[in-house]
């Protein structure tokens, strides 16, 4: 009860929590049958998590609420110390019918995302060369560079790929004969 005393008492705390409490910490599992309209009508997503966090300043008299954004993250499962956070899988697409740079995907400041898979696509079996990198805005280290004609391959890489706001995933195409495209695959980590 200790605990439940002091947040009532932290008035930062409980603004936070005001704005958190008709949600549900999550989706039940699809073992207790509730699927469909009979799922809870707010369950607590990584947007709600980022809003709550993100009204709060690292000082000293926020601690209280530090430490209950950082329980609410992990019960939840939208903070991660060790993996992805649920509900974040997506899919980026970069087209190009030109040769030209284009950002594949750059996320938000604060979050980093890893790269899970990684395809190129040409389209009406022309040639092809595309170069996909890491960019900061001034340097890139380079993750493939890849030349063919007419068929999707799947880059395959040994190490994990991350990216963040500021060194995010960026794709060349240096000649094309109709459009090439590079899907990538990522998930939210932190």
């Amino acid at each position: 009860m200790a605990i439940v005393d002091d947040i009532r008492k932290d008035r930062r705390t409980k603004n936070v929590l005001a704005q958190t409490n008709t949600k549900t910490v999550s989706a039940p599992p699809s073992s207790t049958g509730l699927t469909g309209d009979q799922l809870p009508a707010e369950v607590f997503t990584v947007t709600d998590f980022d809003v709550v966090k993100n009204q709060v300043h690292l000082e000293e008299r926020n601690f209280q609420l530090m430490e209950a954004l950082n329980v609410m993250g992990q019960i939840t499962n939208m903070q991660s110390n060790s993996g992805p956070i649920p509900g974040t899988l997506a899919i980026k697409t970069s087209t190009s019918t030109t040769a030209e740079s284009t950002i594949v995907f750059q996320p938000d400041a604060g979050q980093v995302w890893q790269v899970m898979a990684l395809s190129i696509l040409p389209v009406g079996g022309g040639t092809y060369r595309g170069i996909g990198n890491l960019y900061d805005g001034n340097n890139a280290v380079e993750l493939f560079d890849k030349s063919g004609s007419g068929t999707a391959e799947s880059l395959d890489y040994d190490t994990p790929i991350f990216i963040s706001s500021d060194v995010y995933l960026r794709f060349t195409v240096i000649t094309v004969d109709t459009s090439l495209t590079l899907k990538a695959a990522v998930v939210r980590v932190r």
